[in-house]
C-alpha cells in the first residue's frame, strides 16, 4: 500500500515507538546503473532538527564551524584520533588543502565524509558553505555499493506539515538531478520511517 506524502508521515509519527526524540528518514530506491552515482546538495527548508559537526580546512579560521583542522590534524585523522562520523559530520575545505586530504581519502571517502566539488564541500568560500550546512543543507547521493539514497527529513517531535514540506523538497530536487540516461521513471521506490519504527511507501503518482 501506498500513501501520500502527508499520510506516510502522519502514519510514520502515529507508529514511532522509540522513547526519543527520533529522526524521521527518507530511504529511495533507485533505477540508475550500480557504477552511476547520484549526488547533489540541498537545503531543506525545514532544517533537518539534527546537529551536525562541521570541520574545515581553510586559510583563516571560520568561527562557525566546530573544527578547525590544520595540515597537522591528517596524521591524527590516520591515526584514527579524529574520526570522521564522531568528530565531525561535514568536512569542508578549500581547493588549495586537497592534496593533503587526499592522504586519508580511503578513510574519509567511506564514512562519506570526503571533500567534493560535487557535495559542495571543496570551495574557496568556506564560510559561507558552513552556515549553509549547518541552517539545513543536506548532501543526497547514492551509497557506495547501492543505488540507494538514506537521508533524514526531520524530527518525529515535529508536526506534519513541517515534514511533508521537507519531503516534498527533497522529492522535487531528486527529480531535477536525473542522471543523464536515466529513463523517466527512474525512481522506484520512496520509503519514510522513523529511526527504529516500521517504514510506509510515498505514492510517486
Amino acid at each position: 500500500m501506498t500513501y501520500t506524502v502527508k499520510e506516510a508521515v502522519k502514519k510514520v509519527k502515529e507508529n514511532a515507538t522509540e522513547k526519543f526524540d527520533a529522526s524521521v528518514e527518507a530511504h529511495i530506491n533507485l533505477k540508475v546503473p550500480e557504477n552511476q552515482t547520484v549526488r547533489f546538495t540541498t537545503t531543506l527548508p525545514e532544517g533537518t532538527g539534527k546537529e551536525r559537526k562541521v570541520a574545515v580546512m581553510s586559510s583563516e579560521d571560520v568561527p562557525e564551524a566546530d573544527l578547525q583542522l590544520k595540515e597537522a590534524d591528517i596524521a591524527k585523522i590516520k591515526k584514527g584520533e579524529l574520526s570522521p562520523g564522531e568528530d565531525f559530520d561535514v568536512f569542508i575545505a578549500e581547493p588549495r588543502f586537497m592534496s593533503k586530504i587526499a592522504q586519508v581519502a580511503p578513510i574519509l571517502g567511506p564514512a562519506g565524509v570526503m571533500p567534493n566539488p560535487k557535495s559542495g564541500t571543496v570551495t574557496e568560500n568556506v564560510q559561507n558553505t558552513v552556515k549553509d550546512f549547518k541552517s539545513g543543507q543536506i548532501e543526497v547521493r547514492t551509497e557506495p555499493s547501492a543505488t540507494i539514497i538514506h537521508t533524514v527529513i526531520g524530527k518525529v517531535s515535529w508536526d506534519d506539515e513541517r515534514l511533508a514540506s521537507n519531503l516534498n523538497h527533497l522529492l522535487t530536487a531528486l527529480r531535477s538531478n536525473r542522471p543523464v540516461g536515466a529513463k523517466q521513471n527512474w525512481i522506484k521506490s520512496v520509503y519514510v520511517t522513523s529511526s527504529m519504527g516500521p517504514s510506509f511507501e510515498v505514492s510517486l503518482e
